[in-house]
């Protein structure tokens, strides 16, 4: 294909995800609906093959998230799915770590990551080790090094992705662990702590944290205070996360209900 054209070509798929971009967006903001999340999918999918690693790669790896949150029977397929978008997305943004990943480095290559990857960084270890937990301890202490390091980093380039995201996952992952194995109280908390002061009406870390480190460390007073607060918070008080914090209240309310085989 001559050069002009080819740019042509390139211009107008280009043109074609950008629409496809926004018709998921708006399909996303009714992502409580489950007809809608699809719909969502199924845009971002589309425009991800006209353009791969661009920014339906990114927002496809969100919108799965979603779905393996507020769906649990479809988590494992979600939570694969959104690591490849996450990644290919990564590759896109940060060379030198797609680089570092093919010569088979392991936890280091995280550092490679730069300020315009760490959200996808984020996604993708945040899929990474949520699909893991799915699949068991062994599977878990597989892929920790890695998730750990990534999050880690995701944390310093941006703490504040996805509502304080990197710090609850850090402070769910470090309780989770044996300390051996990289767990910690000390440094769950701190975690749990600044997610909290980062995004105090996001309720999903409220919820992790009474069901990490308040059961591991059997404290059953903190334990339903955090959950007391999630489910008596309204979700239309915040509508940009209204359909997180509704899971949010759901999952309070059903730990609240097992509260005495979990003490």
């Amino acid at each position: 294909m001559p050069a002009a054209l080819l740019a042509l070509a390139l211009a107008a798929a280009a043109l074609d995800a950008a629409a496809l971009v926004s018709e998921g967006d708006a399909a996303f903001a009714a992502r409580a609906d489950p007809a809608r999340l699809a719909a969502a999918l199924e845009a971002y999918g589309k425009a991800a093959a006209l353009d791969p690693g661009g920014p339906a790669d990114l927002r496809q790896a969100r919108a799965l998230a979603f779905r393996a949150l507020s769906d649990p029977g479809a988590a494992a397929g979600a939570w694969s799915a959104a690591a490849r978008a996450a990644e290919r997305t990564l590759r896109r943004l940060s060379p030198a770590w797609a680089e570092a990943i093919d010569r088979g480095a392991g936890p280091e290559a995280a550092a490679r990551v730069e300020p315009a990857g760490a959200e996808a960084l984020y996604w993708l270890a945040l899929a990474s080790y949520s699909g893991a937990q799915l699949r068991g301890f062994a599977a878990v202490l597989a892929v920790k090094d890695v998730a750990l390091a990534a999050m880690e980093r995701a944390a310093a380039l941006d703490e504040r992705i996805d509502h304080a995201g990197p710090h609850r996952s850090l402070g769910a992952w470090r309780a989770a662990l044996p300390q051996a194995a990289g767990g910690g109280v000390t440094a769950s908390r701190a975690h749990f702590d600044r997610a909290l002061a980062l995004a105090p009406a996001y309720q999903l870390a409220r919820v992790r944290e009474a069901e990490t480190l308040c059961v591991l460390l059997q404290d059953r007073k903190r334990f339903e205070a955090l959950l007391g607060e999630v489910a008596a918070f309204d979700p239309a008080a915040e509508p940009e996360i209204a359909p997180e914090n509704r899971v949010a209240r759901e999952r309070a309310r059903d730990l609240l209900r097992r509260a005495d085989r979990l003490f």
